[in-house]
């Protein structure tokens, strides 16, 4: 029963953050990630998953996003095993010249491997697929970093594809959300610098003892 209700809520967290990044540093012209939409998608699969990007300012107005993913799904109703690993590429381009802040636009090709261990049917099913998108991000104190964005994702192998359910699962859609990044570094020296700053208030306050 607590296993249960346990696991109902971390799905209910997972859910709410289920388009969310939340950003280990962001520092001007690079962004490290953490993405857990995969992990939402996991555990509603009786499973896990996680996603890493990196994005790098080239210039100004554009930059590059490397991706990686990896989930691990235990389907509901069924007995197959599906164990994913995916690798993407954003390039991002800003009309305001603002580096990673504010409107741009963006185009995303990656592909995903699907393998199924204890299927002797489905194997190993290749997706690819390219995604255009526009989105918008901008920063709260520099300390949050919002990022809305929406898109279409187009499968531009499914002719391929020995499944049907698979390839339906990969297939055309929109996607949309809004994903949120935290500055933990900018956090943590916030409050350890403020931390220091009473320490030192109090050191030159203090009355002078004369022994």
């Amino acid at each position: 029963m607590f296993k249960s209700k346990l696991k109902k809520l971390i799905l209910f967290f997972a859910l709410i953050f289920s388009f969310s990044t939340f950003a280990e540093t962001f520092a001007g012209n690079r962004i490290f990630s953490l993405d857990l939409g995969y992990l939402g998608t996991g555990l509603k699969n009786n499973g896990w998953g996680l996603g890493l990007n990196y994005e790098i300012a080239i210039f100004d107005f554009l930059a590059v996003r490397p991706g990686f993913s990896h989930m691990t799904l235990f389907p509901s109703g069924s007995d197959t095993i599906c164990a994913t690993v995916g690798i993407n590429f954003d390039l991002l381009f800003y009309p305001f010249f603002k580096g990673l802040e504010g409107p741009y636009i963006a185009g995303r090709f990656g592909t995903e491997f699907a393998m199924f261990p204890n299927n002797d049917k489905m194997k190993t099913e290749t997706a690819l697929m390219a995604t255009p998108f526009l989105g918008w991000k901008f920063s709260v104190r520099e300390l949050v970093f919002f990022d809305i964005f929406f898109g279409y994702r187009f499968l531009l192998n499914k002719s391929q594809f020995s499944n049907e359910e698979v390839a339906s699962h990969y297939g055309n859609k929109f996607q949309y959300g809004i994903k949120i990044k935290l500055n933990l570094r900018k956090i943590y020296s916030s409050i350890f610098s403020k931390e220091e700053k009473e320490k030192n208030v109090d050191f030159q306050t203090g009355e002078e003892k004369i022994s």
